[in-house]
This record gives C-alpha cells, sequence and structure tokens, in this order.
C-alpha cells in the first residue's frame, strides 16, 4: 500500500515541479485576509497545526462534470510520533455548485508541530468519466473524513485513502490539471515559514492574476480593489490553521478510562480504579497527539476530574453540563504555567495514583 502512497506523491510533486512557471502559487498575507488566528507563528514541540482545504474553483469549461470528473488528492507529510508518516485527503465537487465550489473541509486534524519539515502537496485531478467516478470520490471522501486524533489510529485510513486515489487515477486515465508542493518549517529555518495564513494555487500566469491584487474574505478567494470573487480558472484555496492549545483533548481511549476509573470507583472496586486511572494518565503522558504542556494540563484536569466525581471515594457523583472548556479551565493549570514546566517524567504522571 505504502507504494501505491508514494506514486501519487510523486505523481504530483513532479507536475508541480515541471509546471511552476505556469501557474500562480501565492501566500495571502493577513492583512489582506479576515482571520484572527491566536498565534502569529507555529512553534515546534508548542503549537498545533491543521491545513484546510478553503476552496475548490472550477472555471466553465465544457469538459468538467460531461467527459472529464474533478478532484483534490491532498497529502501532508509530518513527523509524528518519532517518524515521519503522510496523511491523505480526497476532495470532490459541491453537489450544490455546478462549478465545483466547496469551502472549508479539513485536511487534517489539529496536529502538534513536532519540528522538521511539513510537506504539503495537491492536485487537481480530472478523472475520465462521471457517474461511477463520482460515487467512488464520494466514498474515498467519507474515508477522509475518518482520519481523525488520535492520529496514531488513523494512519492506515490515510493510506487506504491515497491508495484508492491512486487507483481511480490509474484505472481513468487521470490527469493532473493543477499541482501544488511545498515544505515549510520552523521561523529561522530559512525556508518557507510554517505560519497560519492562505495559500492560492491559481492555473492563470502572473500577467492574468498579480499576487498582489488577491484577498480571502468568508474563506473566499477574491481580487482586485473591487475584493470580487476571482473567476475563470481553476484555482484552489489552502489555509494554514495555527492554535496555541487544542479543545478536543479527551480521545476515545482517555474518556474510555476515566468513565471506567469513576464507576469502579463509585462502586468500591478500588483497584479497578486505580488500573483505569494509570491507563487513562499513561495514554496522556504518551500522546503524540497532544503537545508537551498540554499532557501536563490533560494529566492534571483528569486527576481532579475523577477526584471530583468520586468525592475521594465517598461516593459523590460526577457533575453534569460541564463543557470541555470549562472542564479545562476549572481543573488545569493555565497554559502559559506550563509552558514554564519540564516535561513529564513517569514519577509525574503515575506517583499519585496509588
Amino acid at each position: 500500500m505504502e507504494d501505491y502512497v508514494e506514486k501519487l506523491w510523486a505523481t504530483v510533486k513532479s507536475w508541480a515541479a515541471k509546471n511552476a512557471q505556469g501557474f500562480v502559487c501565492a501566500y495571502i498575507p493577513k492583512e489582506r485576509t479576515d482571520l484572527a488566528d491566536s498565534i502569529d507563528t507555529i512553534t515546534p514541540h508548542r503549537d498545533y497545526f491543521r491545513i484546510w482545504m478553503s476552496q475548490m474553483f472550477l472555471a466553465k469549461e465544457r469538459e468538467w462534470f460531461t467527459e472529464w470528473y474533478p478532484a483534490v488528492h491532498t497529502s501532508v507529510e509530518l513527523k509524528f510520533a518519532s517518524r515521519t508518516v503522510k496523511v491523505s485527503h480526497v476532495t470532490g465537487p459541491d453537489q450544490e455548485h455546478s462549478r465545483g465550489v466547496k469551502l472549508d473541509y479539513a485536511v487534517t486534524d489539529l496536529l502538534p508541530f513536532a519540528g522538521g519539515k511539513i510537506a504539503i502537496e495537491s492536485g487537481l485531478i480530472a478523472l475520465k468519466g462521471k457517474n461511477h467516478i463520482s460515487a467512488s470520490i464520494g466514498i474515498l471522501q467519507s474515508f477522509s473524513s475518518l482520519v481523525a486524533a488520535p492520529l496514531s489510529q488513523a494512519l492506515d485510513i490515510a493510506q487506504k485513502v491515497s491508495s484508492g486515489m491512486d487507483r481511480l487515477v490509474g484505472a481513468n486515465d487521470g490527469e493532473v490539471r493543477l499541482a501544488f508542493h511545498r515544505e515549510f518549517v520552523a521561523k529561522g529555518g530559512g525556508g518557507s515559514e510554517l505560519k497560519p495564513g492562505y495559500i492560492a494555487v491559481i492555473a492563470a500566469s502572473a500577467a492574468e492574476v498579480a499576487e498582489e491584487s488577491l484577498s480571502v474574505k468568508n474563506s473566499q478567494l477574491l481580487k482586485g480593489s473591487s475584493a470580487k470573487p476571482l473567476e475563470g480558472f481553476n484555482y484552489m484555496l489552502f489555509r494554514i490553521e495555527g492554535r496555541s492549545e487544542r479543545d478536543d483533548w479527551r480521545f476515545p481511549i482517555i474518556e474510555e478510562a476515566i468513565n471506567l476509573a469513576i464507576e469502579s470507583a463509585l462502586k468500591g472496586k478500588t483497584k479497578d480504579a486505580e488500573d483505569a486511572t494509570t491507563a487513562a494518565l499513561t495514554a496522556v503522558w504518551q500522546s503524540p497527539d497532544l503537545a508537551p504542556q498540554d499532557r501536563l494540563r490533560v494529566v492534571e484536569a483528569i486527576r481532579a476530574e475523577i477526584a471530583e466525581a468520586t468525592g475521594q471515594g465517598r461516593g459523590a457523583v460526577r457533575k453534569a453540563g460541564r463543557t470541555l472548556d470549562s472542564i479545562m479551565k476549572a481543573r488545569a493549570m493555565p497554559l502559559e504555567a506550563a509552558l514554564r514546566q519540564p516535561p513529564l517524567t513517569r514519577e509525574q504522571v503515575l506517583g499519585a495514583v496509588r
């Protein structure tokens, strides 16, 4: 299966390299957008990022949806859990728009930036046929939505998405019509900086579309002083999102262990409660989906939640109606304080369980 992933990656990357002078690839400064990311740069071992396909637009060509069916395949290569992995996503045209306009599809879930290089490649691919291709793309798009945190449990699905797309390309005389490939590094690394913002890839020359004329509002690419939607060209609009903390740390394995710990404690099964608590804390400590400072904060929050829900063994019940945000604010140390702490140790994580 890895061969399929590498083959499709190489095909799209090769097209982008050969045709680099034939299309516009523009980073759109924050001041020409309506972005409100909480951070200006994405720092290794501290911040999270997420890649969005903000917009896919197809020019009014007679062949679209008659002879050829469009789809966008995007892969992100990054360091995750001490190894290099690829996360893939397939986006098909929007059934509500005859021109395939599509807004705000997450290519990845929130991912911690572990340093090194982040490579993004994406290709607008034309596939011969319509009806059966449409159904196949829909299936791959559904699989793409399953590639979510915890990422370590979803990598096999991500590979199958690329494998399925490569087979469609091969079986249906697929053609790359527009492609993008770029590698990003942390600020000061000398290459393209990984930071929040939009990147537009347009099948037009610099004379036809000037980079400085582009802006973005409501996830749509605009052109000129009148800020009208760009039309007449095939294009893709990507967004790099940056966050200093994630809002979905309760992964299934953590949630299940917390619930079991509380249930066992309320039933007086002390040993089972201790084992479940250990499982929850260990899952957090070893989670590559969490930045180091968030592991510390989540460990603290879990301990406080279990203690509160069990009344320290006196049979109290868990408070209802708590949102994730309120739980973290009430039980975890502030992010700024966590950033000043050293990495968690095994003794810190498990020492207070028993």
